[in-house]
């Protein structure tokens, strides 16, 4: 049994109609994503842009220091920020899409001789969320053996670095943690403890007094010597002391007496940071100065070994490939370190020289493990760290009442083109117009809500030029139609007639302002794409509704024997 037209459009109508005024959105807290919901009060769950409600100002600073100490020359330094900045923006870009974003504003902003990434965005539901995936960093790092003996410069540099981590802490005690969590691969380890003078580290049994007179969120001074004897075992059972040295501090988070094995002990509740004396792995540069990092990373899938076993294979592009072949030409016999969340996942001894663009990683893998490390990685990968240092709230780019005056504009524009209608085309023609552009509109809105994008200026200024594009095609159909009807057709076939004679124009107009609007899609900038995105959905409107449906609804309307 075929179905009638006018009967489908009726009931997309209903469902578009249901979803503007009945559906919302809920944040699952587990997740983090938004999920449809039933509701009263639908309509303002439209989530709108950064132009017209304002939101969030994120500011984050990258953290080049690892790249500061491997380029000296300050031109080279440069070139590099430079590349690493493009990355972060891109891989920011891809997050926020993410989030269903239409509208932000991502920049570079140098103040105080530091590099910023500024991100302006709102239409989010959830703003922690937000910050989780626009600022988080999963670390791919490569790092060869570190054979350099330990000697009185290296102690000084190692002293410098434990010195300004001291600094910086002090300036930004809240920002302590953020900045050193990713410091494990350079041996500089922060530890919470809440413990007994005995179960500290052995270099603040030393300094107990310190520990004892310091107040409550204060910073200690930089303590040198041994932090602590590590115990370990040989396979015949030997035990041997490791001591682990040089700098260390504390920021104390409180302190109390506890009656403990029914005795009074003081507990120290504490923030600890400790600077090795020798870094055990170093970063993998090559002759050339190119450092063997994250900035060349494509994307990560799984694969199985020889033996059969789930690994992770990381693919790069041309310039790894080359870093990559030099590094282990040079280095055969030597162990390299893979680093991934700053975490030393494998170290394998590198056997012969390898020039292909596929590093493996295989860590006791199962076939879940892998897939989730494969899909961090592809998420998450940056060249360098970024550290959330501000948050503000912004108002509206355009002003409060910007979205207020788009849709007045929208509805003048609707009236206007519904008087020009009647003027020229007669009551029946007008009203036809009317019932097709509202189904358009509407269908529109329901499209928008089950996708929750945000509504932004440039979006809103998409409908109103679509609005008039559709109803171009509505009069090349009327002006087809009195040119059938002035040859004395009957008017149920004339108007197939009329259709069938404005399609092909319809159809190629509509489709060339498609393929002009998908390509400054594509290659445009964010601050355009919503317009093209919402053209493209626009057109697809008319050409797929509001064509078949004008046609339909003339049916409806003229008597099929007359």
């Amino acid at each position: 049994m075929k179905i009638d037209k006018k009967w489908i459009f009726l009931g997309l109508f209903i469902l578009s109609l249901f979803l503007v005024f009945f559906v919302g959105r809920t944040t699952d807290p587990v997740t983090g994503k938004r999920q449809l919901s039933i509701t009263t009060d639908g309509v303002k769950y439209f989530r709108k842009g950064l132009d017209v409600s304002g939101g969030t100002k994120l500011i984050y600073k990258i953290w080049y220091e690892k790249y500061e100490q491997i380029y000296t020359d300050a031109a080279e330094l440069n070139a590099v920020k430079k590349t690493i900045e493009d990355i972060i923006l891109k891989n920011i870009d891809k997050r926020i899409s993410s989030l269903g974003v239409s509208d932000y504003k991502a920049y570079i902003q140098r103040l105080d001789e530091q590099n910023y990434i500024n991100v302006e965005i709102g239409g989010i539901a959830d703003l922690d969320q937000a910050k989780e995936i626009i600022g988080k960093t999963l670390e791919l790092e490569f790092k060869l053996e570190n054979k350099e003996a330990i000697t009185p410069a290296t102690i000084a540099a190692r002293k410098a670095i434990a010195q300004k981590i001291l600094n910086e802490s002090k300036t930004n005690p809240d920002l302590m943690s953020k900045m050193l969590e990713w410091r494990a691969s350079e041996n500089i380890y922060m530890s919470f403890y809440s413990w007994t003078i005995d179960e500290l580290p052995s270099i603040y049994k030393v300094n107990q007094q310190k520990l004892d007179t310091i107040k409550k969120d204060d910073f200690s001074q930089l303590f040198e010597g041994v932090y602590t004897t590590v115990t370990t075992q040989d396979a015949l059972g030997n035990e041997t002391g490791v001591d682990l040295k040089w700098y260390s501090f504390f920021q104390l988070i409180d302190k109390w007496t506890a009656v403990i094995s029914w005795q009074e002990e003081k507990v120290y509740q504490l923030l600890d940071v400790f600077v090795q004396d020798k870094v055990t792995w170093v970063q993998a540069i090559d002759d050339n100065w190119d450092v063997l990092n994250g900035a060349y990373f494509r994307f990560a899938n799984t694969s199985t070994s020889q033996i059969g076993e789930p690994v992770v294979a990381i693919n790069f592009d041309e310039k790894w490939k080359e870093i990559f072949c030099n590094l282990t030409d040079k280095n055969i016999g030597n162990p390299m370190a893979i680093f991934i969340g700053w975490e030393l996942l494998t170290s394998p001894v590198i056997q012969s020289k390898i020039c292909w663009g596929t590093a493996q990683i295989d860590g006791s893998f199962t076939s879940e493990s892998a897939k989730e490390l494969a899909t961090a990685l592809n998420d998450w990968a940056m060249p360098a760290p970024l550290i959330l240092m501000q948050e503000e709230k912004i108002n509206p780019s355009l002003g409060n009442n910007a979205l207020v005056w788009a849709m007045i504009a929208g509805l003048i524009g609707f009236i206007a083109i519904a008087v020009m209608m009647f003027i020229f085309y007669g009551f029946k023609k007008m009203i036809l117009t009317t019932v097709t552009l509202l189904v358009f509109l509407t269908l529109l809105a329901g499209f928008i809500k089950i996708t929750d994008y945000a509504l932004s200026l440039s979006w809103i200024a998409a409908v109103i030029l679509a609005i008039g594009m559709a109803e171009d095609a509505n009069i090349l159909i009327y002006e087809r139609l009195k040119e059938e009807l002035e040859s004395w057709k009957s008017v149920w076939w004339a108007i197939d007639a009329a259709r069938e004679r404005s399609w092909s124009a319809i159809r190629d107009w509509q489709l060339s302002t498609g393929l002009i609007a998908f390509l400054l899609f594509t290659v445009g900038t964010n601050m355009f794409k919503g317009f093209w995105f919402m053209m493209l959905v626009t057109i697809a409107l008319t050409l797929l509704v509001n064509v078949p449906l004008i046609q339909s609804l003339l049916h409806a309307f003229y008597n099929r024997n007359k």
